[in-house]
């Protein structure tokens, strides 16, 4: 009889003690970002050369070769043509399409390089240390001179 209450009472603690370790786990937050505004603020911090100017989703997706049906909202600014720099925030419809649209992200910033090195050599440190981060169905790629202010900027709008 002592044996079975030890035992159960065993079974008990080691449920308790699962729940609360499952529960502990972190979860990939759900965020719910305006990408509007997180592009207006990135392109009006001082970390760029050029002037950018916001682009149609039309030639976003052209110029990058995206799937449209993956993808829910898109924005990027643009600088003239004197620099490398660039602003691009995706919300997809599923994050499953993250590491597929990252991929292509890179492919295009490949691209850019060898453009780039023989047109303006200076920028091509630039998409040689480019910024591209991914948080639910987000992915925002920013080419700037200066990431840590890039960054501090981003994760306040990532932060949920």
């Amino acid at each position: 009889m002592k044996k079975s209450i030890i035992i159960i009472v065993l079974f008990v603690i080691i449920l308790i003690v699962i729940i609360f370790a499952v529960k502990m786990i972190p979860k990939e937050q759900n965020i719910n970002m305006n990408i509007q505004e997180l592009a207006k603020e990135l392109s009006s911090a001082p970390i760029y050369e050029d002037n950018l100017s916001e682009i149609y989703k039309d030639s976003i997706i052209k110029k990058y070769n995206f799937n449209e049906q993956k993808i829910k909202n898109i924005v990027s600014y643009v600088g003239t043509g004197a620099t490398a720099e660039e602003i691009l925030i995706i919300e997809l419809l599923d994050k499953k399409d993250i590491e597929e649209t990252k991929q292509i992200i890179e492919t295009k910033i490949d691209e850019r390089k060898s453009d780039f090195q023989n047109y303006l050599p200076k920028e091509v440190s630039k998409l040689e240390n480019y910024y591209l981060i991914s948080k639910g169905n987000y992915i925002i790629l920013c080419i700037s001179n200066n990431y840590d202010k890039a960054d501090e900027i981003i994760m306040k709008y990532m932060k949920g």
